[in-house]
């Protein structure tokens, strides 16, 4: 296997693993998997992404280890961007985790992955950057399937109609589990803005202290979060630890290891586009495991934001790719004579 077929698989195992941290995470909180009581408070959920950002924190600490870059933490500090990044990352995975107990997994996923377009705003905003015809049309299209996924517009017989927050998604959603996503979009918008600032750090080192400041603001998150719900008695089963093992497992040390694999050996434009196989593999767990209905607003929306996320890297080279009208002036010259 070539390194570049590596890269995709290494991709797929990342996103794979990471679109099934909602299945995971309730099967680690519930009492039934398929039921809706829960073992604890509804921040358990908040609990859960500390151990998951915390098993990743580990594999990058192993890998400086084993690599021998462990001393550059002593003599050099983490950039800003590193560790703004870093809390936000945090802060937008926590969210998430908790708005897939409380909504759909569908709603949640896609929810999260309105990141891009809070991006492209920061970086409007913050770095001056003007928006190129393919951005545009992202912004558009992602601001359109956030309306829609979010349930503030509504798609009725009698066409499209202003619905109440938290209606796309059917049976299962809540008010609170999607503004929960919404928010964990645009934390993790943040949390890429950061990531393309001083981008000449050692990947390892940098998957380090991003993880090691994602695990501080998931900590102080879930802080807060157990203040606004308790836990109570937690009631953990065997079944339940299994579950969480396979979250930290799956979804942290390998679909964190996967990732960092993938981004070395794909270019940007492959690693931007897979990466939305996560949006894939959240909803069919969604509908096939929970049997969480995908109405028509959540699919058209869900639909807007993937093709809106992957529209500024794949327009260009397309593009590149359309055959060009018109003769070149040469060819033009030689038919006159």
């Amino acid at each position: 296997m070539n390194k570049h077929a590596f890269g995709i698989a290494a991709l797929f195992v990342a996103t794979t693993g990471c679109g099934l941290s909602g299945l995971f995470a309730r099967g680690a909180s519930r009492v039934d998997l398929l039921g809706s009581q829960l073992i604890a408070g509804q921040s358990i959920g908040a609990v859960l992404t500390v151990g998951r950002l915390g098993t990743a924190l580990v594999l990058f600490l192993v890998l400086a280890v084993a690599t021998g870059k462990l001393c550059v933490f002593r003599v050099a500090r983490p950039p800003i961007a590193v560790v703004a990044g870093g809390i936000m990352l945090g802060l937008a995975l926590t969210l998430y985790q908790v708005a897939a107990l409380l909504t759909s997994l569908a709603n949640a996923v896609f929810l999260i992955y309105t990141g891009p377009l809070f991006c492209i705003m920061l970086a409007c905003l913050l770095r001056h950057e003007r928006l190129s015809v393919a951005q545009c049309f992202s912004v558009a299209l992602v601001f359109a399937g956030m309306l829609l996924v979010s349930g503030i517009v509504d798609i009725s017989q009698t066409g499209l109609s202003v619905g109440s927050f938290g209606s796309s998604g059917g049976q299962g959603t809540s008010v609170q589990g999607n503004i929960l996503g919404l928010l964990a979009g645009i934390f993790y918008g943040g949390s890429l803005y950061c990531n393309g600032c001083d981008k000449d750090l050692d990947p390892i080192v940098r998957g380090s202290w991003n993880f090691l400041f994602a695990l501080a603001g998931s900590a102080l998150l879930a802080l807060v979060l157990v203040g606004v719900w308790p836990l109570g008695t937690v009631n953990l089963q065997p079944v339940n630890v299994s579950y969480g093992i396979a979250l930290c497992v799956v979804c942290g040390a390998v679909g964190c290891g996967a990732l960092l694999v993938s981004a070395r050996h794909l270019p940007t434009i492959e690693y931007t586009t897979l990466a939305y196989w996560e949006c894939v593999v959240a909803a069919a767990a969604s509908v096939i495991v929970f049997c969480e209905p995908l109405t028509m607003p959540l699919i058209i929306g869900g639909i807007l934001i993937v093709v809106g996320g992957v529209a500024p890297v794949m327009l260009p080279h397309i593009m590149v790719m359309l055959p060009k009208t018109g003769k070149p002036s040469g060819a033009a010259s030689a038919q006159g004579e």
